[in-house]
């Protein structure tokens, strides 16, 4: 409770500049009123009924200017993983990849199908002729 008369009294001479810290002689001080007696002070005036109106002669109450503002948060969506984050693109390209895919593997097919050497006496001639080991 001695603190918080001291308090009290710094706040009465000095108001929100208790609050603040000071640059003295190229250094700076530390504030008169600390933020954990500030918190204090700002507690008692809100049981007490004085939150809202400070009394100069007294050192009664806070004022609600004197209060620090909270801190402002991003309302943002959470980061998920990459592969959450990039399903939807996955899906729009595997549906592109499958209406390729009937012609692609009509493609492959008729590749395959003109690899093939063509029936005959003659081609059979000359495969056998080449040796086992040649294609």
């Amino acid at each position: 409770t001695q603190r918080l008369c001291r308090a009290a009294r710094l706040l009465k001479c000095h108001g929100e500049e208790a609050f603040k810290p000071q640059f003295v002689k190229e250094s700076w001080r530390k504030p008169a009123i600390s933020g954990r007696e500030a918190a204090i002070l700002r507690k008692a005036a809100i049981r007490d009924g004085t939150y809202g109106a400070f009394d100069p002669q007294t050192g009664r109450g806070w004022d609600p200017l004197w209060d620090k503002p909270g801190k402002v948060s991003s309302i943002r969506p959470p980061k998920e993983t990459k592969r959450e984050r990039t399903r939807e693109s996955r899906a729009e390209r595997i549906e592109q990849l499958l209406e390729q895919a009937d012609e692609k593997i009509e493609a492959y097919r008729k590749a395959q199908l003109e690899k093939k050497p063509e029936p005959g006496i003659e081609n059979m001639f000359k495969r056998m002729t080449k040796g086992p080991g040649a294609k």
